[in-house]
Protein backbone atom coordinates (compact mmCIF):
# COMPACT_ATOMS: atom_id res chain seq x y z
CA UNK A 1 0.00 0.00 0.00
CA UNK A 2 1.23 3.39 -0.82
CA UNK A 3 1.85 6.07 1.70
CA UNK A 4 -0.77 8.43 0.17
CA UNK A 5 -3.46 5.74 0.37
CA UNK A 6 -2.54 5.06 3.97
CA UNK A 7 -2.74 8.78 4.87
CA UNK A 8 -6.13 9.00 3.16
CA UNK A 9 -7.46 6.00 5.13
CA UNK A 10 -6.17 7.46 8.41
CA UNK A 11 -7.91 10.79 7.65
CA UNK A 12 -11.18 9.02 6.84
CA UNK A 13 -11.08 7.06 10.11
CA UNK A 14 -10.26 10.26 12.03
CA UNK A 15 -13.14 12.12 10.30
CA UNK A 16 -15.57 9.28 11.05
CA UNK A 17 -14.47 9.23 14.70
CA UNK A 18 -14.90 12.99 14.92
CA UNK A 19 -18.39 12.80 13.35
CA UNK A 20 -19.43 9.97 15.70
CA UNK A 21 -18.09 11.92 18.70
CA UNK A 22 -20.01 15.01 17.62
CA UNK A 23 -23.22 12.94 17.20
CA UNK A 24 -22.70 11.44 20.66
CA UNK A 25 -22.33 14.90 22.22
CA UNK A 26 -25.46 16.16 20.38
CA UNK A 27 -27.44 13.09 21.49
CA UNK A 28 -26.41 13.58 25.12
CA UNK A 29 -27.33 17.29 24.96
CA UNK A 30 -30.76 16.44 23.49
CA UNK A 31 -31.41 13.82 26.19
CA UNK A 32 -30.41 16.30 28.89
CA UNK A 33 -32.74 18.94 27.45
CA UNK A 34 -35.64 16.45 27.31
CA UNK A 35 -34.98 15.31 30.88
CA UNK A 36 -34.99 18.87 32.17
CA UNK A 37 -38.13 19.65 30.14
CA UNK A 38 -40.07 16.64 31.43
CA UNK A 39 -38.90 17.03 35.03
CA UNK A 40 -41.17 20.03 35.59
CA UNK A 41 -44.26 18.47 34.04
CA UNK A 42 -47.11 16.84 35.91
CA UNK A 43 -48.25 13.43 34.76
CA UNK A 44 -51.99 12.93 34.31
CA UNK A 45 -53.59 9.51 34.15
CA UNK A 46 -57.04 9.30 32.61
CA UNK A 47 -59.20 6.55 34.11
CA UNK A 48 -61.91 5.33 31.76
CA UNK A 49 -64.89 3.67 33.46
CA UNK A 50 -65.69 0.06 32.68
CA UNK A 51 -68.06 -0.45 29.78
CA UNK A 52 -70.31 -2.65 31.94
CA UNK A 53 -71.18 0.16 34.37
CA UNK A 54 -74.51 1.96 34.66
CA UNK A 55 -75.97 3.65 31.61
CA UNK A 56 -76.85 7.28 32.21
CA UNK A 57 -78.83 9.37 29.77
CA UNK A 58 -78.98 13.10 30.39
CA UNK A 59 -80.95 15.45 28.20
CA UNK A 60 -83.35 14.26 25.54
CA UNK A 61 -86.94 15.43 25.53
CA UNK A 62 -87.91 18.35 27.73
CA UNK A 63 -85.93 19.70 30.64
CA UNK A 64 -85.87 16.41 32.55
CA UNK A 65 -83.31 13.65 32.46
CA UNK A 66 -85.63 11.01 31.01
CA UNK A 67 -86.48 7.50 32.18
CA UNK A 68 -83.06 6.05 31.37
CA UNK A 69 -81.44 8.79 33.46
CA UNK A 70 -83.31 7.91 36.65
CA UNK A 71 -80.30 5.85 37.74
CA UNK A 72 -78.06 8.89 37.28
CA UNK A 73 -80.42 11.06 39.32
CA UNK A 74 -80.53 8.41 42.07
CA UNK A 75 -76.73 8.20 42.13
CA UNK A 76 -76.44 11.99 42.25
CA UNK A 77 -78.96 12.23 45.11
CA UNK A 78 -77.19 9.48 47.08
CA UNK A 79 -73.87 11.25 46.68
CA UNK A 80 -75.31 14.63 47.73
CA UNK A 81 -77.18 13.26 50.76
CA UNK A 82 -74.25 11.24 52.06
CA UNK A 83 -71.86 14.15 51.50
CA UNK A 84 -74.03 16.75 53.25
CA UNK A 85 -75.14 14.55 56.14
CA UNK A 86 -71.86 12.81 56.93
CA UNK A 87 -70.50 15.78 58.79
CA UNK A 88 -68.03 16.49 61.54
CA UNK A 89 -66.52 19.81 62.58
CA UNK A 90 -63.21 18.54 61.17
CA UNK A 91 -64.51 17.74 57.67
CA UNK A 92 -66.79 20.80 57.38
CA UNK A 93 -64.47 22.63 54.96
CA UNK A 94 -64.31 19.57 52.71
CA UNK A 95 -68.11 19.13 52.82
CA UNK A 96 -68.63 22.82 52.07
CA UNK A 97 -66.31 22.62 49.04
CA UNK A 98 -67.96 19.42 47.80
CA UNK A 99 -71.42 20.95 48.28
CA UNK A 100 -70.37 23.98 46.24
CA UNK A 101 -69.25 21.72 43.37
CA UNK A 102 -72.52 19.75 43.44
CA UNK A 103 -74.87 22.73 43.85
CA UNK A 104 -76.58 24.84 41.25
CA UNK A 105 -75.00 28.34 41.18
CA UNK A 106 -78.17 29.95 42.53
CA UNK A 107 -78.16 27.64 45.59
CA UNK A 108 -74.44 27.57 46.48
CA UNK A 109 -74.67 30.32 49.06
CA UNK A 110 -77.66 28.86 50.92
CA UNK A 111 -76.29 25.31 50.91
CA UNK A 112 -72.83 26.48 51.98
CA UNK A 113 -74.39 28.54 54.80
CA UNK A 114 -76.38 25.49 55.94
CA UNK A 115 -73.19 23.37 56.05
CA UNK A 116 -71.40 26.14 57.97
CA UNK A 117 -74.24 26.48 60.51
CA UNK A 118 -74.45 22.71 61.03
CA UNK A 119 -70.68 22.45 61.48
CA UNK A 120 -70.71 25.28 64.05
CA UNK A 121 -73.61 23.66 65.94
CA UNK A 122 -71.84 20.31 65.92
CA UNK A 123 -68.50 21.78 67.02
CA UNK A 124 -70.11 23.39 70.07
CA UNK A 125 -71.51 20.03 71.20
CA UNK A 126 -68.74 17.69 69.95
CA UNK A 127 -71.23 16.05 67.54
CA UNK A 128 -70.72 14.05 64.36
CA UNK A 129 -73.24 12.47 61.99
CA UNK A 130 -73.40 9.96 59.17
CA UNK A 131 -76.25 9.12 56.78
CA UNK A 132 -76.94 5.63 55.49
CA UNK A 133 -79.52 5.71 52.66
CA UNK A 134 -81.78 2.71 52.17
CA UNK A 135 -84.47 3.88 49.71
CA UNK A 136 -84.39 6.31 46.81
CA UNK A 137 -87.29 7.39 44.60
CA UNK A 138 -86.39 9.55 41.62
CA UNK A 139 -88.70 11.63 39.44
CA UNK A 140 -86.50 12.28 36.38
CA UNK A 141 -89.04 14.52 34.65
CA UNK A 142 -89.28 16.97 37.58
CA UNK A 143 -85.62 16.43 38.64
CA UNK A 144 -86.65 15.58 42.19
CA UNK A 145 -85.61 12.76 44.47
CA UNK A 146 -86.86 11.49 47.82
CA UNK A 147 -84.25 9.60 49.79
CA UNK A 148 -84.70 7.89 53.11
CA UNK A 149 -82.30 6.20 55.45
CA UNK A 150 -80.76 6.20 58.88
CA UNK A 151 -79.03 9.25 60.34
CA UNK A 152 -76.59 8.26 63.08
CA UNK A 153 -75.32 10.90 65.52
CA UNK A 154 -72.37 10.65 67.89
CA UNK A 155 -71.43 12.78 70.87
CA UNK A 156 -67.69 12.46 71.14
CA UNK A 157 -67.04 8.75 70.52
CA UNK A 158 -70.37 7.56 71.91
CA UNK A 159 -73.31 6.89 69.62
CA UNK A 160 -76.15 9.16 70.69
CA UNK A 161 -79.00 8.45 68.26
CA UNK A 162 -80.16 6.48 65.24
CA UNK A 163 -83.15 8.05 63.52
CA UNK A 164 -84.98 7.30 60.31
CA UNK A 165 -85.02 10.38 58.11
CA UNK A 166 -86.42 11.36 54.72
CA UNK A 167 -85.11 14.14 52.52
CA UNK A 168 -86.28 15.75 49.31
CA UNK A 169 -83.71 16.97 46.81
CA UNK A 170 -84.44 19.15 43.80
CA UNK A 171 -82.00 19.57 40.93
CA UNK A 172 -81.70 21.82 37.91
CA UNK A 173 -79.86 21.27 34.66
CA UNK A 174 -78.18 24.34 33.26
CA UNK A 175 -75.58 24.49 30.51
CA UNK A 176 -75.40 20.69 30.45
CA UNK A 177 -74.60 20.43 34.18
CA UNK A 178 -76.89 19.12 36.90
CA UNK A 179 -76.78 20.97 40.20
CA UNK A 180 -78.51 20.69 43.57
CA UNK A 181 -81.16 23.36 43.91
CA UNK A 182 -82.82 22.42 47.21
CA UNK A 183 -82.19 19.96 50.05
CA UNK A 184 -84.86 19.64 52.74
CA UNK A 185 -85.83 17.23 55.47
CA UNK A 186 -89.34 15.83 55.17
CA UNK A 187 -91.62 15.22 58.12
CA UNK A 188 -93.09 11.73 58.46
Amino acid sequence: MRRADLDLAVRRVRDIRLALGLLLVLSMAANLALTVGFAGRETVTVMVPAAGGPAWAVGGSGAGIGPAGARYLEDMARTVAVTLLTLTPENAAHVRAAAARMSHPSARGAIGAWVEAEAARMAGRDLASAFYPDRIEADPERLRVEISGELVTWIGREEAARTDRRYRLAFRIEAGRIGLLRFEQMED
